[in-house]
């Protein structure tokens, strides 16, 4: 259990004197974090936007809209007193995978072709007869549309993307305040501001990053690493006029009572965990892999969201024994997970990262944690885990250390449960953010 004392000692600004407001987030692949149901490729982000709509929700007066996508049509609904509106767009994923292999270009005459898949015998001539039978598909119109009819004060978009420009063209129509709540260091990537045409690994294109920094006046950082980033990008962005005070830091949050930490014991877990989605180049599973390779005699369970089809393929090929590999744990699910694995292993790169959700839930869980890097010297700070800077072997040897159970292990686990619980729970990174808003922001913005 998270000592009270320690919640107590929290500094936490007053939440009683803010003015509510109608607040919109976007999150547009954010259903399945409120309906399982409803898929399992959930990632930091959509995670993260939906703590924020429920701690928006529970601890403030503001109305929160939370608008995601479906392949089905479904009714507006309320949740954790959060107004959930969905965008029907039933092939979506058909035109994902499409887009993943052929890029289409205004500027060509033909579309490019990045990758053969045969998939596409099928796939592409779907999307060419839907396009040319029925109208087509617009996510300006239909965001438009859904966003319109709640008549938000204020619209939180995150991460530096397509979805966030069309938002802040939408925001500036109507002269509505708008947030961009960075999720990435990739958001930052210099190319995208520098380099015209320059597309990243995501798939976002610089002339919507350009966009979105030019528009998005109100940014928020996760971490000093991004704000460092932001300001690195220069006259880009209005602001980093340095005068607005509109630039800040915010952690991410986390919701202490879902992952409480009653068993701080070594004895009662066992094995690593490693979370994330197959790729080779951000979250590095295969990296994972060649470390559990290291410790043949601790079992390893991957969680891996499916991501780069061929690198889940390999990592299925090579994995040695004592590794599981699952695609897919509840949300509700994952808190036990967390509590009965007496490490966590990250691999992923700080080129990408913003900072990982993750990270947050496996301290608060008593979980330390092993990294191959740090993220904004969190591990530093927390004295929560170990980060190896990318020595495998020393990951290996850490693990060992440390899963055979000694004294560090317990001073590991309770040096994070106690800093995320005075440094990220959700009602104190809720009231830094209204506090925030309450200076910078207000409905004529």
């Amino acid at each position: 259990m998270i000592p009270e004392s320690v919640v107590e000692r929290c500094h936490t600004p007053s939440l009683e004197s803010f003015e509510p407001m109608r607040v919109t987030i976007v999150a547009l692949n954010a259903l399945p974090v409120v309906d399982p149901l409803e898929g399992r490729g959930i990632g930091g982000l959509e995670t993260f936007a939906w703590r924020l709509a429920c701690g928006l929700s529970k601890y403030s007066a503001d109305s929160v809209q939370f608008v995601v996508r479906s392949r089905h049509k479904r009714a507006t609904a309320v949740s954790e007193g959060v107004r959930i509106d969905c965008i029907h767009e039933p092939l979506r994923e058909i035109r994902q995978c499409v887009s993943q292999s052929i890029l289409i270009d205004s500027s060509r005459r033909l579309p490019l072709l990045k990758k053969w898949r045969a998939s596409l015998l099928w796939q592409f001539p779907l999307l060419a007869a839907n396009k040319l039978f029925f109208p087509a598909f617009s996510e300006q119109q239909v965001l438009q549309r859904t966003i319109a009819e709640f008549a938000p004060e204020l619209i939180v978009t995150l991460g530096v993307n397509q979805t966030s420009s069309i938002l802040a063209d939408l925001a500036s129509q109507w002269t509505v305040p708008i947030v961009l709540w960075l999720q990435s260091n990739a958001d930052l990537d210099q190319r995208l501001y520098r380099e015209d045409g320059f597309v990243d690994r995501y798939g976002v294109q610089s002339v919507h990053a350009k966009f979105c920094l030019r528009e998005c006046r109100n940014i928020i950082c996760q971490t000093d690493t991004q704000m460092q980033l932001l300001q690195a990008v220069g006259a880009d962005c209005p602001a980093n006029d340095g005068q607005s005070g509109r630039v800040v830091v915010i952690p991410n949050p986390i919701d202490l009572p879902a992952y409480d930490a009653d068993s701080l014991s070594w004895s009662t877990r066992e094995g690593v965990l490693w979370v994330g989605r197959a790729d080779r180049f951000h979250k590095r599973p295969l990296l994972a892999i060649e470390i559990a390779k290291l410790c043949p005699s601790i079992n390893f369970k991957l969680i891996v969201n499916p991501g780069d089809v061929e690198v889940l393929q390999e990592i299925k090929r090579i994995q040695p024994s004592n590794v599981t590999v699952l695609d897919y744990v509840p949300v509700n699910e994952m808190p036990d997970v967390l509590r009965k694995s007496r490490l966590f292993l990250s691999t992923g790169s700080s080129d990408y990262e913003g900072f990982p959700n993750v990270l947050l839930e496996s301290s608060v869980s008593g979980t330390p944690i092993v990294s191959l890097e740090d993220f904004d010297s969190y591990l530093e700070r927390s004295r929560g885990g170990v980060c190896v800077s990318g020595n495998i072997e020393r990951a290996a040897q850490i693990i060992h250390r440390l899963h055979g159970g000694s004294m560090e292990w317990s001073e590991l686990s309770t040096n994070a449960v106690k800093y995320v619980a005075k440094h990220h729970s959700l009602q104190h990174v809720i009231a830094k953010f209204q506090d925030w808003r309450r200076q910078h922001i207000s409905r004529s913005t």
